[in-house]
């Protein structure tokens, strides 16, 4: 047999199927219309039940996530501080800026000075534009919506003012890969 064979005989098998279903009463025109509203129920009923699933997943996971980052934030409130405070007394007059543990690195790291501008109290980004639009045209960002780039504006425009954000270093933690503390607990 071969596979036009195949395929004829399932197609058979198909439309016996819907024969069997056919109502009586019906000529092939009502039958044909039929069966596709019954093919079309069943295809709105998966697609409903799907839809339902995946809602369900999505609060699950986001449930789940919640759960996470409250066990995130406990252990930050427990040894955060502590951690951080040891780790900055065993890095003190190192060059180094990290200590790699077991299960990974935690140090340091130098974030830049940087100038941050924020609109000044009463004024909002629609304020700052109409001024752009009249001072400073190079500021206006017209792509799809009219918008300014911030920090293209001059710093005598009276809606922003200028602050220096200093320089500091952030603790952070980078966990080892996958596997990786497998290895080093075997040496």
């Amino acid at each position: 047999m071969n596979d036009q064979d195949i395929m004829t005989d399932e197609l058979q098998i198909l439309m016996d199927e819907i024969e069997s279903q056919r109502d009586p009463d019906d000529n092939e025109i009502q039958a044909y219309a039929r069966t596709l509203n019954r093919i079309q129920a069943d295809e709105d009923a998966i697609n409903a039940r799907y839809t339902n699933e995946v809602a369900k997943l999505d609060a699950n996971h986001a449930k789940m996530l919640k759960g996470v980052e409250n066990r995130r934030k406990a252990i930050e409130w427990k040894w955060g501080e502590m951690v951080r405070c040891a780790i900055f007394a065993k890095l003190k007059g190192k060059k180094q800026q990290f200590i790699d543990t077991l299960f990974g690195r935690v140090g340091f790291r130098k974030t830049p000075a940087k100038v941050k501008r924020i609109y000044r109290s009463g004024f909002d980004m629609a304020t700052a534009l109409a001024w752009a639009k009249a001072n400073c045209p190079d500021a206006v960002n017209t792509k799809e919506t009219q918008s300014i780039t911030i920090n293209a504006l001059p710093e005598d425009c009276p809606q922003i003012w200028v602050e220096n954000v200093e320089s500091e270093q952030k603790f952070y933690w980078k966990p080892n890969k996958k596997g990786k503390n497998d290895e080093q607990a075997k040496e």
